[in-house]
């Protein structure tokens, strides 16, 4: 079995309209790896940008998440983000199982409904059932048995989950701020501005958006870059291009000290 067969089969076994699997990475961050249709994919992506969702609380938690009906009073108060998010991309039910081994979790497979509706006692043995499987496939692939979970991992996922850690590395820096609180920036600065994670680290990775310092607020362009003023006197740092109203500009000079005539 495999990782997209086992997805696949999950959702046609509790008639899911899609599935997507998440997995655990470095300090208990959720990142998704597969999904079995783009909307799924979607989905899985909303949950990582905003923070919040049954994924989210399924890899938290103890057990899983069963959730009804997205539009209930009860999902939005608990997800007011995410839940009227899903609902507009059509989503209704969701199913977050954990993949583990015991009380060490690896991940979560996630099945989407398009219609409100529980679960039956037997579908949720098969789930939980596929779920096993999938845990079996990631202990075996981290022993070294199998390399079959690599060749079902989507390539696309990975990258941009890549990109947005770099970033939330780069905010942490610019911020003076640990990694969890970046990322927590990243994701408020995207939902804020109605714009997909990876995109907002793409700007950021590419330079195209910094966050400053001592107001803690985004701006679209890097900082000028700061030339030492050492051999000329002193005096505090100025940025490339810039020259400062005492001194005028920076005299031009034949390569040995001496300044050149006009």
């Amino acid at each position: 079995m495999s990782v997209e067969h086992a997805c696949l089969a999950c959702a046609q076994a509790v008639d899911a309209a899609g599935a997507g699997l998440s997995m655990r990475h470095g300090a208990g961050l959720r990142e998704p790896v597969y999904a079995t249709d783009a909307r799924s994919a979607e989905v899985a992506d909303l949950q990582f940008t905003l923070g919040e969702g049954p994924c989210m609380d399924a890899l938290a938690g103890d057990g899983p998440v069963l959730v009804q009906d997205l539009e209930s009073a009860d999902s939005r108060r608990r997800w007011p983000a995410f839940a009227p998010a899903a609902v507009v991309l059509g989503v209704r039910g969701v199913f977050s199982i954990p993949v583990r081994a015991g009380a060490v979790r690896f991940g979560v497979i996630d099945l989407y409904r398009d219609l409100a509706g529980p679960l039956s006692g037997e579908q949720l043995l098969d789930v939980l059932a596929y779920a096993d499987a999938l845990m079996v496939l990631v202990l075996d692939h981290r022993g070294g048995i199998s390399s079959r979970l690599d060749r079902f991992l989507d390539d696309e996922f990975v990258e941009r989950r890549a990109g947005v850690h770099q970033a939330a590395g780069m905010v942490s820096v610019q911020l003076d701020i640990d990694v969890a609180d970046a990322l927590a920036r990243l994701r408020a600065y995207a939902y804020a501005h109605d714009r997909r994670l990876d995109e907002v680290s793409a700007s950021v990775v590419a330079r195209r958006m910094w966050f400053d310092p001592i107001s803690g607020e985004a701006h679209q362009a890097m900082p000028p870059r700061e030339i030492p003023r050492e051999g000329l006197g002193g005096g505090p740092n100025v940025h490339e291009g810039e020259t400062t109203q005492e001194d005028g500009p920076l005299p031009r000079t034949d390569g040995t000290g001496m300044e050149e005539a006009e």
